[in-house]
């Protein structure tokens, strides 16, 4: 089960199917502009975690788990023209900055959080990982 957080005013999501998790993804990528949802394992920030940004064809995803305590960011192609090499992506109306390379294809991207899921939050395999440097 995981808790996804995605809408300015209302609470957690619950999710235990890939429909319902279908369901949240789509309500994310309606939504104008490039914006994210966070996905916590059991509803628990203290276990894994998976931010899945939706922009049209293109999505990022940022993880923190054990095995990346930091976060790891998606690794794909620089898409969007960056001025500061980042692009925003923004989570409840509040910008959050992705390097300009975490782009990835959005099916790439939903598939990655459809394995979160399946997984009960291990660190998607499909997805090439960038790792953060420093604490979060």
């Amino acid at each position: 089960m995981i808790e996804a957080w995605y809408e300015r005013d209302a609470g957690a999501t619950r999710v235990t199917t890939p429909a319902e998790l279908d369901r949240v993804l789509d309500a994310v990528a309606a939504t104008d502009g490039p914006t994210l949802a966070e996905l916590f394992t059991d509803g628990d920030p203290e276990k894994s975690w998976l931010e899945v940004g939706l922009h049209g064809d293109w999505a990022s995803l940022r993880y923190v788990g054990d095995d990346a305590p930091n976060g790891a960011y998606s690794k794909g192609g620089t898409f969007a023209p960056s001025i500061d090499g980042e692009v925003l992506y923004y989570y409840m109306n509040n910008p959050r900055e992705y390097p300009a390379d975490a782009e990835i294809p959005v099916e790439v991207a939903r598939k990655a959080a459809h394995e979160f899921l399946a997984s009960g939050g291990a660190r998607p395999s499909q997805v090439a990982w960038t790792e953060q440097d420093g604490p979060l």
